[in-house]
């Protein structure tokens, strides 16, 4: 009995070997192709295996590519979660993890960029999977900000500081003039000034109002 149970838990994870394999194919290709220029011929060259094969795994493009993107906000959600619940945390903590993360996955940053800009989905369902999975992913990095700034508008201050640190990613992730550690210790700089700046500005309780113009 033993062994019937050790080998489907070793088919399990020979099937999630190969089913992440693709996933980091089709993350190398829509990296650098939007969502519509790119056709399974492509991550399947890319992986090393026919293009039928890919359906074994995932039903169409669109799912493959909204189970990638999954994937990589799932792994961020879980580092924001646990980051939330320790001890000791500041916002320069959580800067710098994301820019660590990213500089890891800077892959998964670039096909975001390129399909969430310029892709277009087939499906309304897969796009609202991809957002509820993003509106969790606020949640937790709210969570992060209200350990030190615990009022205000804290979803708006998110979104700024997200917003901020990946446009600091985007301006010298990949920067010719740096490279490797000299180009993540730049970006790890770079977001600890922004996080100091953060600090000192708590978010507002009420947005700024809008002056009536006079007629």
């Amino acid at each position: 009995m033993k062994k019937n149970i050790d080998f489907s838990e070793l088919k399990k994870q020979e099937w999630n070997s190969r089913k992440n394999l693709i996933m980091d194919a089709a993350q190398r290709v829509f990296a650098v192709k939007t969502f519509d220029k790119v056709n399974m011929r492509d991550i399947a060259k890319e992986a090393g295996i026919s293009a039928g094969s890919i359906y074994t795994y995932f039903e169409n493009q669109e799912e493959l590519f909204t189970q990638t993107s999954l994937r990589g906000a799932d792994n961020l959600i879980n580092m924001f979660r646990d980051m939330a619940k320790t001890d000791k945390i500041s916002i320069k903590d959580a800067a710098i993890a994301y820019i660590d993360f990213i500089t890891e996955n800077y892959e998964y940053l670039s096909m975001m960029q390129h399909s969430m800009l310029y892709g277009k989905f087939t499906s309304g369902a897969s796009l609202e999977r991809l957002l509820k999975t993003y509106r969790l992913l606020f949640d937790q990095l709210d969570a992060v900000i209200r350990r030190t700034a615990p009022q205000g508008k804290i979803r708006t201050y998110s979104h700024l500081f997200f917003a901020a640190l990946n446009g600091i990613l985007l301006s010298y992730g990949r920067f010719p003039d740096r490279a490797g550690d000299e180009a993540l210790a730049h970006m790890r700089e770079l977001a600890a000034i922004l996080a100091g700046l953060f600090e000192k500005n708590k978010p507002p309780v009420h947005p700024p109002s809008r002056k009536k113009k006079s007629s």
